[in-house]
């Protein structure tokens, strides 16, 4: 079994490396000022992927993706005894856990009525 942790450690950290979240562009150094007015909704989804977050109201809609996420991990290691009549026994166990932080970075895109971007933010939670 103490063969088998460095391994099982090495698959853990590489996939949690593979769950990372972030949009298909380089959203964090676009220049999406230049965009307000000429920048749809239907473009965002198709450059950034299905937001995050999304909300509507009666002024349009507004949408976020991650930029910045790194997930938290927990490890738990546990020792056990049970006994049931004349048998008794031990175990051993670990487990993981793995959740989103609260903090992050988010892109937020707020299009008007008509689809088009008014008005973006870079959030941290």
């Amino acid at each position: 079994m103490k063969k088998a942790v460095p391994f099982i450690l090495l698959a853990l950290v590489l996939a949690l490396a593979g769950c990372a979240s972030s949009p298909k562009t380089d959203a964090k150094n676009a220049d999406w000022s230049s965009r307000i007015g000429s920048y749809t909704y239907e473009q965002a989804v198709g450059e950034l992927g299905k937001p995050d977050v999304l909300s509507e109201s009666s002024e349009g809609r507004t949408a976020e993706w991650v930029l910045r996420r790194s997930p938290n991990v927990s490890f738990g290691f546990g020792f056990g005894t049970g006994s049931y009549g004349h048998h008794s026994g031990a175990g051993v166990g670990v487990g993981t856990a793995v959740s989103p932080p609260p903090s992050g970075e988010y892109l937020r895109l707020r299009f008007d009525k008509e689809g088009q971007l008014a008005e973006w933010t870079k959030v941290k939670y």
